[in-house]
């Protein structure tokens, strides 16, 4: 005779389901007030702290569940894979996070030259009152970063500056940063500045840039360049990347466009001549003299 037999089911696996299910919705509601709500950071991140949260309860409530599943024979395993899953999915970047966290140094500023950084001008008006101050930081500060990340360092090329002029446009052409301050050198011996301003894509955070060509002799320049965050007092090494990366750019338009930006330095000084028209013919000499009697 066959029987019937009832299996129960656990109880906290589908709350465990049901916490993983909510958690994706406000990770996703957190990324998008981060990167097109347009409200301050800090409201983001407390929701995404929220989704964190509500992972962790399902991997706990999960956990709980797993003893009358596995060993008393409750029905619910599914439930708790896809409770696993779809924590996963929150828990894991999250995780990648806190690991950038806590190993990299807490710098929301940086510069390649720490003894004499790039001041910000224009990138002043990006800012609110919530955000980051751009002014230079203490010297213990600079002292700190000098320690954190001795590669970051003024680069020195053997370029006049009206050279490496061509050279940051292009750079910062293809960056596609919004640029804010662009002063080329003026007369002999002035420095020239670049501000940008980025934003990164994932995460929708701010951040501005500051560019400094001074020459060093006529043809010797020294670049240094300048990194902030708008927010946060931890930028996660997104500032060190971005100067790395910036730096790597010019060395390699250094090694191999230098000739076509000499004959651009040309073709720049043969329009400034035919601007400036041309030159005023000398007197001629009084050839016809009273004759000496």
């Amino acid at each position: 005779m066959s029987g019937i037999y009832k299996f129960k089911t656990s109880r906290l696996a589908p709350w465990a389901l049901w916490f993983a299910r909510l958690c994706i919705p406000v990770a996703i509601l957190s990324f998008l007030l981060m990167r097109f709500g347009g409200l301050h950071p800090s409201i983001a991140i407390y929701c995404f702290a929220v989704s964190v949260l509500l992972a962790a309860l399902s991997i706990l409530t999960s956990w709980a569940a797993f003893h009358a599943i596995w060993f008393e024979g409750y029905r619910g395993g599914k439930w708790l894979w896809g409770a696993f899953v779809r924590s996963m999915v929150v828990l894991l970047p999250a995780a990648v996070a806190a690991f950038f966290y806590f190993t990299l140094p807490p710098f929301s500023d940086l510069s390649t030259n720490p003894i004499d950084p790039p001041e910000f001008v224009a990138a002043w008006q990006m800012r609110t009152d919530a955000d980051n101050s751009l002014a230079i930081a203490s010297l213990e500060a600079r002292e700190a970063q000098t320690l954190a990340y001795p590669t970051l360092k003024s680069q020195v090329y053997d370029q006049p500056i009206a050279l490496m002029q061509l050279a940051l446009a292009d750079e910062l052409q293809k960056s596609k940063w919004q640029i804010l301050r662009s002063e080329e050198q003026k007369a002999d011996g002035d420095n020239a500045y670049y501000e940008a301003y980025t934003r990164s894509f994932i995460t929708g955070l701010r951040y501005v840039v500051v560019i400094r060509l001074s020459p060093t002799g006529e043809e010797e320049t020294t670049l240094d360049m300048r990194s902030a965050s708008l927010w946060g007092g931890h930028d996660f090494g997104m500032n060190a990347r971005r100067i790395e990366g910036f730096v790597e750019g010019i060395n390699e338009r250094m090694s191999s466009n230098v000739q076509r930006y000499e004959l651009q330095l040309e073709e720049i000084e043969r329009l400034r001549r035919l601007q400036m028209g041309p030159l005023p013919k000398p007197k001629p000499k009084n050839l016809g003299g009273p004759a000496v009697g």
